[in-house]
């Protein structure tokens, strides 16, 4: 149940709306007997908190007569079968992984029907899965899963509240947040020197060139660049999932985007796409003919899990520090700042869906330019 602190006549009421006996919502305010005069707030947060809980006592008792024999378990996997349609096909593979290794075994322990789930269980699933080492990011991922399969049942009316509205998340640590990592010019211009003539080469052209996540650099095709515009649009990409090869449109309307190109990187995709049609005429019938842009001489995918394994490997063989495939896309980011391109320019150019992601990642990462700021500021200001 969710409900607000709001001040009356100098006193705290707790606001809330519940459905009257013809199911439609009237509001109910509660007095907390807290002025609201002074430092109270910190009593009145408390005052909210003991009076949500009461009524939500009061309510799962009343609609007892809702309780099925719907097991939590159970419930959960028949909201991924029921999202199924409405997500991408690698999000429902990652529900379905994160369903069987993590949610579900927990849970079954527990044994609690989807009525009896409560807060204090779902936040000591938080705290399990932070003791594991999950990431505080992949435990929000299944919050996700759980907080929809709890909305979907409040909303068959099962239940009469969701506990996830109340259940505190871990925050990350400080300083576990992440940090940009991209390579310096010149390391990044190293790594363009050294990867002629690799398998990995067309990849990494396009992460480092473009800002291009792994999965759209392999997704991208031939029919996405036009040699005569001299752009590149992504609209695709290619993941794995276990076995399985994905391969779909962009996961947002930003991600989708056009991109120019400039004369010397044209240049290379069509020695690139020429090379391609040798490897072709060479293999002959054993060639695997697709659009896809990244492949082996013999035409078959590269595969996403080679990337990011073998990435590693190419960068200690030409002696580069150690990054991830997808600093590559930091790397273009930090870069194209340094040069002083807008953030809104470098938004669009990586696809990010909202420029408070960019500026989260990309402001804080160039100290150069905060020592440039120190010293403009010096300059202004005469300290004695």
């Amino acid at each position: 149940m969710k409900g607000s602190l709001q001040k009356k006549r100098d006193k705290y009421y707790v606001v809330v709306y519940q459905k009257d006996e013809n199911g439609k919502l009237r509001q109910k305010w509660i007095p907390t007997g807290i002025s609201s005069k002074g430092r109270n707030q910190t009593k009145a947060d408390a005052a909210l908190h003991r009076i949500l809980t009461e009524l939500e006592a009061q309510n799962a008792k009343s609609t007892s007569f809702l309780v099925t024999k719907l097991k939590f378990v159970e419930a959960l996997l028949a909201w991924v079968e029921y999202k199924k349609y409405e997500i991408r096909t690698n999000t429902y593979e990652l529900y379905t992984l994160n369903l069987n290794k993590h949610i579900i075994p927990f849970f079954e322990k527990k044994n609690k029907l989807v009525t009896e789930i409560t807060i204090d269980d779902i936040e000591e699933y938080y705290k399990a899965k932070l003791k594991e080492g999950l990431s505080v990011e992949t435990i929000k991922k299944h919050n996700i899963i759980i907080r929809g399969t709890l909305e979907r049942e409040l909303d068959k009316g099962t239940i009469s509240s969701n506990p996830c509205d109340r259940a505190r998340i871990p925050r990350r640590k400080r300083q576990d947040r992440f940090k940009g990592q991209a390579y310096t010019p010149e390391q990044a211009n190293k790594l363009l020197e050294v990867i002629h003539g690799e398998v990995l080469e067309p990849v990494i052209m396009l992460g480092l060139l473009f800002g291009m996540r792994r999965s759209e650099a392999l997704g991208l095709r031939w029919s996405d660049i036009n040699f005569k515009n001299q752009t590149i649009v992504i609209s695709n990409t290619m993941t794995q999932m276990r076995t399985l090869l994905i391969d779909e449109h962009t996961k947002s309307f930003t991600s989708h985007r056009m991109l120019s190109v400039m004369d010397d990187v044209i240049g290379y995709f069509k020695r690139l796409k020429a090379q391609q049609e040798a490897n072709k005429r060479e293999y002959g019938d054993k060639y695997h003919d697709s659009d896809f842009v990244c492949v082996w001489p013999d035409g078959r995918i590269i595969l996403p899990g080679y990337v990011s394994h073998n990435f590693k490997k190419l960068l200690a063989k030409y002696d580069l520090p150690e990054i991830r495939f997808h600093d590559l896309r930091h790397t273009a980011g930090s870069l194209l700042l340094a040069q002083g391109v807008n953030i809104k320019q470098i938004q669009e150019f990586l696809g990010h869906s909202d420029v408070t992601t960019t500026l989260n990642i990309y402001v804080h990462t160039d100290e150069n330019a905060k020592k440039e700021t120190a010293a403009a500021m010096g300059k202004v200001l005469n300290l004695h």
